[in-house]
């Protein structure tokens, strides 16, 4: 269940997860709100796919809950919208499992500035509400350590009652990607070394970061920068690459369906999230075989093992981030070194080996 597959991580995760189940154990359905988004493509088509109409809050609450009485599923697994759910299907009566799949820390969430937190009060109603729908789901999985912990320590969820289970990468699909040709627009940097990154433009992402550690490093390093996405703070961040001079040095490239033939060309893949529950893209980019500088974060740190398959910077300044960048640019060896450790560190978050993870949780779930 999610509100639509617009958007980023959560709606990919769910998407990767669906399609890896076993279709011969499982019969996969998918409800969205909203029939939208660029990840309704991805879905596999012996999914069932079902969505709502256009209407109130309590409309689209009342059709999913019609819905889950026509289907009588045995497990709810809610990506967003998490008491619109529980609620539907308690009020349902079919005696259906909930599961709530956490992908970011609610803390930062909450401070998130792309978010509409415009009044102290609604992030403290927020913060009820989740307290109770937190402990009335019948589990919880979360993307990393980091927001397990934050699900305990800030909101008293139960940690018995928290299942870690990572986001999956295919890495076939990736393997396939990368020998693709790049669009015939794509920027070709000649004897410069090349810094991709890839993220919804958004506050979270913290571009103005990454770009001002960015011109720190133009100042003794070759180098251009490739960014991969789209979103609303797209205007600022191009005011900010001209206001620095780095017009001849940054290309903002919009969304790619394929990211990974510019991610597979680059020297360094650069993450400077203000936090990340967990960071499918910097797995991604070490399936690739390219070394990752990124910021600190509870996903980030799941995922990099510092100075052996990337760089994690402690300090979210722009200093500290070039300092990571340049290290990594003028150490060709260590450049090799790192991505053959990164190959490494892609497979522990294989699609089959996260998919028999689910499996498990769920086959756990509907016995009950």
């Amino acid at each position: 269940m999610l509100p639509s597959l617009n958007g980023g991580g959560a709606e990919r995760a769910a998407v990767h997860i669906l399609n890896a189940l076993d279709a011969r154990q499982w019969e996969r359905s998918m409800y969205v709100f909203a029939r939208e988004g660029r990840y309704l493509a991805d879905l596999d088509p012996s999914i069932a796919l079902a969505s709502g109409t256009p209407g109130s809050r309590l409309d689209r609450w009342l059709q999913l809950q019609r819905h889950l009485r026509r289907t009588r599923p045995h497990v709810v697994m809610s990506f967003l919208s998490y008491f619109s759910v529980l609620t539907a299907t308690r009020a349902a009566g079919v005696g259906a499992r909930v599961v709530f799949n956490q992908q970011t820390p609610i803390s930062a969430f909450l401070s998130d500035a792309d978010y509409a937190w415009r009044h102290p009060w609604h992030r403290r109603l927020f913060s009820i509400v989740t307290r109770c729908a937190y402990r009335l789901a019948d589990a919880i999985v979360a993307t990393s350590s980091g927001v397990a912990d934050d699900l305990e320590r800030a909101f008293g969820v139960v940690r018995d009652r928290i299942r870690v289970i990572h986001n999956p990468v295919d890495l076939d699909a990736i393997a396939h990607a990368v020998g693709e040709p790049l669009p015939a627009a794509a920027p070709r940097p000649h004897g410069q070394f090349t810094v991709v990154a890839a993220g919804r433009l958004a506050d979270a992402k913290n571009y103005p970061l990454m770009l001002d550690a960015f011109a720190v490093v133009r100042r003794t390093i070759d180098a251009h920068l490739i960014i991969l996405g789209e979103g609303e703070r797209e205007a600022d961040l191009r005011d900010r690459i001209a206001r620095l001079g780095l017009g001849d040095a940054v290309s903002l490239c919009g969304f790619q369906a394929n990211p990974w033939t510019f991610i597979s060309r680059a020297d360094v893949f650069v993450l400077t999230s203000r936090y990340e529950g967990f960071g499918n893209v910097i797995v991604e980019a070490m399936a690739c075989g390219v070394p990752v500088v990124a910021t600190s974060s509870p996903g980030t740190r799941e995922i990099v093992t510092d100075g052996v398959d990337g760089v994690l910077v402690e300090r979210h300044d722009a200093d500290a981030v070039a300092t990571a960048l340049a290290r990594v640019l003028r150490d060709a060896g260590e450049r090799r070194r790192m991505s053959d450790a990164a190959r490494g560190t892609a497979q522990r978050f294989a699609l089959p080996i996260i998919a028999a993870a689910y499996d498990s949780t769920l086959q756990g779930l509907a016995a009950c």
